[in-house]
């Protein structure tokens, strides 16, 4: 069975915001004590992050859960306002904090075997290098965050491979092989897709590989370097 994938999760969390808001705001139904506890879904997201990743991604996931935890903690009258006056600094020390970590882990670049991508940062950054030699694309997903994937040392399984690419405040960069085809498929809202291969070599293959990389982009960019 194929796994859902992080992107598909995330909007379908979305879709279902949206919809018991609609609900409300038509007046068809009062979701009010639904949304409520709406929070407590991206803290679960932030966790499954967190799980998926075997604790490689950190500072974003992390940022995710302390940020919605602390609005449902609120939602829910366990958090005062009196003590987010007091206690407000807390986030700030935790947002340095993330970045701080964020900055150590970039140090070292993740390589990974796995034929098929998963990416998702939000508050943070992924920094991974695929080595796969059967890879059939994927998805990334950059909110307020940015995502660095390098395929230069992978090869394709198919003729074509896809990748779904998100960004929302944030960037990606992609290291492509400079023998595979580009096909960019991205729509920018104010975004920008910048395609900064030399291409100093010809494909070595009568059929090259081609990579195809849809999504959208907006405000933020996307980057394909070799």
């Amino acid at each position: 069975m194929k796994k859902i994938p992080l992107q598909a999760i995330f909007a379908l969390i979305l879709v279902f915001l949206g919809l018991l808001l609609l609900l409300r705001t038509t007046g068809i139904y009062d979701t009010t004590s639904l949304i409520k506890y709406t929070p407590t879904l991206f803290v679960l997201f932030g966790a499954y992050i967190l799980i998926k990743s075997k604790f490689q991604n950190l500072s974003g996931p992390i940022l995710i859960i302390l940020i919605f935890g602390l609005l449902q903690l609120y939602l829910i009258d366990l958090l005062t306002t009196a003590m987010i006056r007091d206690w407000w600094p807390l986030i700030i020390i935790a947002i340095g904090l993330s970045i701080l970590l964020n900055w150590f882990k970039s140090k070292t670049i993740k390589k990974e075997q796995t034929d098929y991508i998963d990416l998702f940062a939000m508050f943070g950054g992924i920094e991974t290098r695929i080595t796969s030699k059967e890879f059939v694309g994927g998805s990334s997903t950059a909110i307020f965050g940015d995502i660095q994937l390098d395929l230069r040392d992978s090869k394709p399984k198919h003729k074509q491979t896809t990748i779904n690419s998100i960004v929302l405040f944030g960037d990606t960069e992609i290291k492509v092989p400079n023998e595979w085809q580009l096909k960019i498929n991205i729509t920018p809202i104010l975004g920008d897709v910048h395609d900064k291969r030399t291409r100093k070599q010809k494909p070595t293959e009568n059929k090259p590989k081609t990579l195809e990389i849809k999504g959208i982009v907006s405000f933020g960019d996307i980057k394909i370097t070799d």
